[in-house]
């Protein structure tokens, strides 16, 4: 094969040696999109194109941001990017699971609505960079240590009739209503409506507001604020503040009612009868 005819050739093979390398184009990947809601899993999905509806059941979750969303099945509006979950539906962050019989999410909104027998449970993530205390001594060995992995355990649970959740990562705020019910180790808060403050670690009761703690005492108020991480409470406008008697206290107080004392008789008189 003559020189010219070789440079031709090549001329003609190089430039076409890229594409025959190259392997067919498959469509693109799933783009991840962090404002829409992802679904992770379902053991069933049906998908009306028309109406913009999934249909999920079976082993639903749902992922946005920091939270998930469980449930036995769920409706997801894609335009909307919302969805309606029942089923043991419960919504999970790193510090807080809530769970009722129903729960609207709007995605959008980083707002999950949940209704029908409420609890909220709430729990102070460790932080990674802080290491636990060295237990200190006890002089009862029965006596529990109290380092920080032991604090780090206290938990605060919410029942209610409904929690507004947002999520948002400058808010993290849980407004509960009906019937409100906040426990925590040493003490139990009742009121109209309670806000749960995520990053500032702050309950805020309003409404007929008691609080009973487990040494007794009570109290009632229009508001207060309970911290859940340094354990102290704030409240306006207090009355009825009492204290419930223990056994012990009972068993040395005197009697509520005391008895006659004896009638004594003098110089044969007859002595008067005991006031009736």
């Amino acid at each position: 094969m003559t020189r010219p005819l070789l440079m031709l050739m090549a001329l003609i093979v190089l430039p076409l040696m890229p594409a025959l390398a190259q392997e067919p184009e498959e469509p693109d990947g799933i783009t991840e999109d962090e404002d829409r809601a992802r679904i992770e899993s379902a053991d069933h999905l049906r998908y009306d194109p028309v109406e913009g509806m999934y249909y999920l059941d079976g082993n639903v979750v749902f992922s946005h941001k920091e939270i998930k969303l469980y449930c036995d099945e769920a409706v997801y509006d894609y335009d909307a990017n919302s969805a309606v979950a029942k089923g043991n539906p419960r919504v999970v962050d790193p510090e807080t699971t809530i769970t009722g019989d129903l729960i609207e999410a709007n995605f959008d909104d980083e707002v999950a609505t949940i209704t029908g027998n409420v609890t909220a449970v709430t729990q102070k993530q460790q932080d990674s960079t802080q290491q636990p205390a060295e237990p200190e001594e006890e002089t009862d060995e029965d006596a529990p240590p109290r380092d920080l992995e032991e604090l780090w355990e206290d938990q605060t649970t919410i029942t209610c009739e409904k929690i507004v959740y947002q999520y948002g990562e400058d808010v993290e705020v849980v407004t509960a209503t009906g019937r409100v019910k906040a426990v925590q180790e040493d003490k139990t808060a009742y009121a109209d409506t309670a806000v749960y403050e995520e990053k500032k670690d702050l309950i805020t009761l309003t409404g007929d507001v008691r609080i009973v703690t487990d040494r007794g005492d009570e109290f009632r108020c229009p508001r207060a604020v309970i911290s859940t991480e340094e354990d102290w409470i704030q409240a306006e406008q207090v009355t009825g503040v009492g204290r419930r008697r223990d056994h012990d206290e009972d068993a040395e107080s005197p009697p509520a009612t005391e008895q006659a004392a004896p009638v004594q008789e003098s110089d044969g008189a007859e002595a008067p009868p005991p006031d009736q």
